[in-house]
């Protein structure tokens, strides 16, 4: 059941409806019952195994730690902890990476002359494995670390981690903030609802009539490059870096808007990336709450262990401060881009084109910026002038786009041939002589998606410092009503639909 079927909004109306007329005690129960069926709906049932396994597990694991940690014994919360992170990290390698793996160790040792020849493990993961693990592994660390005091009901602990609008995708939320929410009642609010629905037909809006559109343009290059080459490339590099943003920002409106409408406020995962000046600061402001978790469970945790800290004194000892200081953040940093890639998918391409490539460009705009600054002051640029703020964007943009080839193409040869042919054949002409029309798009289709993606970065412009939302919310109702039978009329009449393509499926349903 996608989130932009009409299932979907069907089961969301229907569960909205009876989820308002229960008393505020119980609320948490149907909602945990509207998750259990939508699961069922949407996932081949038995993977709810490899969701329930991690649920009792966790559930046990984080009490036992509790519990240890309350009579001061620490191997015991220790021992629970292990068990509690074997258990979900291995759900996930095992049904995600295991093949990845095998393959590769395969290929070594066919080179070394002994031919393993170990077979692929053909499981199919349970819905949303790779988001619902990191809130998971979240938890269980906080409730180790003393931050929160674990959940000792078996079916609130289910009802956090398997919450039904963020399963699929997103956001990785903490306990602490969604929680509370969760088992809380909530009296029906008009606002509240009207501004959810707001976001959620936002959301419907840049998956059916942006991401959709951009996306035939850029199946129809990448599957020809011999005949698209040059700037052809690098065009469809560009709408594939709106497609990606329309469709998973769209997929986060949609969420954060269906459980606003429960009265369950998600962290947000976007914050107008388009406007980042830098790509560590990109990384800041996309995918916010992945970000977040490599932070403050990775990145933190390395930086302090021992080992770093023993590595810091020795480098300090034999090669001065500075080093101290940037190598062992550089490796940190190394640690949380490796797993970033390897989260996105188990394969090289993901590796090095959502991993190693951001960890380099950040490194190295890290090492050079003294050597920048000086040349700045050289050249008297200045810095916090409108053009050069734009110039920045557009550079980010355009290295976040050269990473998002190899997320988007087959392999890792592939993409490095792909941007190859980019560098070759720059004719403009294309651009003139009506071409732009035959890539699958007619011409009116084609000025709509040019004009859907002004708006698009119009709207991200205006919430830069406050959401349209929140401003659309101190409007009347006839207003905040007004708004929303457009965006309804804009989705119904200008969204794709057909034979063709699918626009039910999100790129990131597949994490």
């Amino acid at each position: 059941m996608s989130l932009t079927s009409a299932q979907f909004f069907l089961f969301f109306a229907i569960s909205l409806l009876i989820y308002y007329l229960l008393p505020g005690k119980i609320q948490w129960i149907a909602l945990l019952i509207f998750s259990v069926s939508f699961y069922v709906l949407s996932a081949a049932p038995y993977t709810g195994v490899y969701l329930l396994t991690s649920i009792v597990a966790t559930t046990i694991c984080v009490n036992w730690i509790a519990r240890c940690k309350q009579e001061k014994k620490e191997t015991g919360a220790n021992v629970g902890l292990i068990v509690a992170l074997v258990v979900n990290i291995g759900l996930l390698a095992l049904l995600k990476y295991s093949n990845f793996v095998s393959a590769n160790v395969n290929r070594i040792a066919a080179v070394l002359g002994v031919p393993l020849n170990i077979p692929s493990i053909n499981l199919l993961p349970s819905l949303g494995i790779s988001f619902y693990t990191m809130q998971v592994l979240a938890y269980i660390l906080d409730s180790y670390w003393g931050i929160i005091t674990p959940e000792t009901n078996l079916f609130k602990t289910a009802l956090f981690i398997g919450y039904y609008p963020q399963l699929t995708s997103g956001p990785i939320a903490r306990f602490q903030d969604v929680g509370p929410q969760l088992f809380a009642g909530h009296r029906f609010d008009a606002r509240v609802v009207s501004s959810g629905a707001i976001r959620i037909l936002w959301g419907v809006f840049k998956k059916l009539v942006i991401a959709s559109r951009c996306g035939i343009i850029v199946d129809t290059i990448f599957a020809d490059t011999v005949t698209y080459q040059g700037l052809y490339i690098w065009l469809a590099a560009a709408l594939f870096m709106m497609q990606l943003y329309a469709d998973f920002s769209g997929c986060m409106d949609i969420i954060i808007g269906a459980s606003e409408c429960y009265g369950v406020v998600l962290p947000e995962n976007f914050r107008t990336p388009f406007f980042s000046h830098s790509v560590q600061e990109f990384w800041q402001r996309w995918h916010i709450t992945l970000g977040g978790f490599m932070r403050d469970y990775v990145m933190y945790p390395v930086l302090r262990s021992k080992l770093w800290r023993k590595m810091t004194k020795w480098l300090k000892s034999h090669w001065g401060k500075k080093a101290a200081k940037q190598i062992p953040s550089y490796l940190g940093m190394l640690c949380v881009w490796l797993l970033m890639g390897l989260w996105h998918g188990g394969g090289w391409k993901y590796i090095i084109g959502q991993g190693m490539w951001f960890w380099s460009m950040i490194v190295l705009s890290q090492i050079f910026e003294p050597c920048f600054k000086k040349l700045h002051k050289v050249l008297k640029i200045d810095t916090e002038c409108f053009s050069w703020r734009l110039f920045q964007s557009v550079r980010v943009f355009f290295l976040v786009c050269i990473g998002n080839i190899f997320f988007r193409l087959g392999s890792f040869g592939e993409a490095f041939r792909t941007i190859k042919i980019g560098l070759t054949n720059w004719d403009v002409r294309f651009l003139l002589d009506g071409s732009l029309y035959q890539l699958g798009l007619g011409e009116k289709d084609f000025r709509l998606m040019v004009i859907s993606l002004v708006v698009l970065l119009i709207v991200d412009l205006l919430s830069d410092k406050d959401s349209v939302r929140k401003r659309l919310s101190r409007q009347n109702i006839g207003f905040r009503y007004l708004i929303l039978l457009l965006l309804i009329f804009a989705i119904l009449i200008f969204g794709m639909y057909g034979i063709g393509y699918d626009a039910q499926s999100f790129i990131y349903e597949g994490f």
